[in-house]
C-alpha cells in the first residue's frame, strides 16, 4: 500500500492534478471530539484506484481546488458511515460532498444486516483483517506515526474495492439512487438546527416538568445551545441534560442555593452560575399564559400504539412489494416521527421544520400513498 501524505501547498496542487479526473474517490476523515461541539478536522485521506493521499487540514494550505473537486456532482464519493464525516465537512470546509456512496448503508440495503463496522465490511467482502487499534489515537498530535499513517490510508486503500463489489450489486437492483438520496438526506438533517425556542423539547425527561418550569427550561437550553456554539463546547461541558431539569424544578435564587441542587458540578457554578440564576429568572417572568404547555409524550397518547401498529402493517407491505428490508424503509423512531407530525406539532410548526423521513425522496417515492392519512396539512 503506497501512499503520499501531503504537507505542502506544491504537494496538494499536483495530487489534485492526478486525481482530477477520477469517476470515483474514496474519502474519509480522522478528527478529535474531546469536549468540542464540533469534531477538530485532523486529517483527509482520498483515493482513487491509483494515488492515495493523505492531507494535514491543519497546515495554512488552500484548499479551493480540493473542495471544487468533491463538489463536483459527476464524482462519486465513497464513504463509510458518513454521519460525523458530514459533519467534519460541514465545519471545515462549508458544504459537503456530493453525491455520497455509503458503503454501510449498501450493506443494510443488501441484506447485510445493520451498523456494519469497516473493519467488518472489509474482512466480509475482501477477506481481509485490518488493524484498528489506531481507532481512539491522538490524531491531532503532530507528528503522525507511521503506525497512525498506515492505519488512516488503509480506511480508503480498502474502502474502493468494497465499493466496487457492493455497486453492481446495488446498480442490478436500481438503487444506487436509493444510496446517493439517503446521504443527502444524513448531511440535511446534520445541518438543521431548531430554533433556539424549540431546543428544550430535545432535553431528556422535559416531560416531567410543569408548565412554568418549562418556561425556566425553554430559556436555559437556548442558552446553552448558543454558549457551546461561540465557545465550542460540547453541550455537556456547559451544563449537564440532568442539572438543567432539576434547575428548572428547583428554580434556585442564589450561587449558593444553586450549589445546594443535587448533581450540579462546581465548575458550572463557578463559570456559568450568574448566566444560569439569569435564565431562571428570565423563565419566573414569562407571563403563565406563554409558558410552554406541558410536553405529551406519544406513549400517553391513547391510540399510540395502535397508530405505530397500522403504520408499520402500511409500510410492511410496501417494502415486501419493492423487495426492500424493512428496517432500511422504516425505523421505530422513523414511525414514531410522523405520528408526532400529525398529533403534536401546529400548521406553523410543520412549514418551519424539517419534514420527517418517511415523506422526504426517496422513501416518499416508495411509499406513495400508503400513508395518506397521516400528511397533515401544511
Amino acid at each position: 500500500m503506497q501512499y503520499q501524505f501531503i504537507h505542502s501547498q506544491n504537494e496538494l496542487d499536483n495530487f489534485i492534478e492526478r486525481i482530477a479526473k477520477a469517476n470515483v474517490l474514496a474519502i474519509d476523515t480522522e478528527f478529535m471530539r474531546r469536549r468540542t461541539l464540533y469534531p477538530e478536522v485532523a486529517l483527509l485521506q482520498i483515493y482513487d484506484g491509483q494515488s492515495l493521499g493523505l492531507i494535514d487540514p491543519t497546515l495554512e494550505l488552500e484548499f479551493e481546488g480540493l473542495f471544487e473537486l468533491l463538489a463536483n456532482e459527476d464524482v462519486v464519493k465513497v464513504i463509510h458511515s458518513p454521519s460525523e464525516d458530514i459533519e467534519v465537512f460541514q465545519k471545515f470546509a462549508g458544504f459537503v460532498p456530493s453525491p455520497m456512496f455509503d458503503t454501510q448503508f449498501a450493506l443494510l440495503l443488501l441484506g447485510y444486516g445493520n451498523c456494519v463496522g469497516f473493519a467488518n465490511m472489509v474482512k466480509l467482502l475482501l477477506d481481509v483483517e485490518i488493524d484498528k487499534s489506531e481507532s481512539r489515537t491522538n490524531w491531532l498530535q503532530r507528528p503522525l506515526t507511521q503506525q497512525q499513517l498506515d492505519y488512516a490510508a488503509s480506511d480508503v486503500f480498502y474502502l474502493l474495492p468494497c465499493f466496487e463489489i457492493l455497486l453492481p450489486k446495488i446498480t442490478d437492483k436500481n438503487w444506487f439512487e436509493i444510496v446517493a438520496q439517503e446521504s443527502a438526506l444524513v448531511a440535511r438533517k446534520r445541518a438543521h438546527r431548531l430554533p433556539d425556542e424549540e431546543l428544550y423539547k430535545e432535553v431528556k425527561n422535559a416531560w416531567q416538568l410543569k408548565s412554568r418550569d418549562l418556561a425556566v427550561l425553554q430559556v436555559m437550553a437556548a442558552w446553552r445551545q448558543n454558549k457551546a456554539e461561540a465557545k465550542n463546547l460540547a453541550l455537556s461541558h456547559v451544563l449537564k441534560e440532568h442539572n438543567m431539569i432539576e434547575i428548572a424544578k428547583r428554580r434556585p435564587t442564589s450561587i449558593t442555593s444553586l450549589r445546594n441542587i443535587p448533581g450540579v458540578e462546581p465548575m458550572e457554578v463557578n463559570r456559568y452560575g450568574k448566566d444560569i440564576l439569569a435564565c431562571v429568572e428570565q423563565g419566573k417572568a414569562i407571563a403563565e399564559h406563554e409558558c410552554p404547555e406541558r410536553l405529551k409524550r406519544l406513549v400517553d397518547f391513547p391510540e399510540y400504539k395502535k397508530a405505530l401498529k397500522n403504520i408499520k402493517h402500511a409500510l410492511t407491505d410496501v417494502a415486501k412489494k419493492h423487495d426492500l428490508p424493512f428496517e432500511v424503509l422504516a425505523s421505530k423512531k422513523q414511525m414514531n416521527q410522523i405520528i408526532s407530525w400529525k398529533w403534536k406539532k401546529s400548521d406553523e410548526q410543520r412549514r418551519q421544520q424539517e419534514r420527517p423521513d418517511l415523506f422526504q425522496p426517496w422513501r416518499s417515492d416508495y411509499i406513495g400513498d400508503a400513508l395518506n392519512d397521516w400528511k397533515a396539512s401544511d
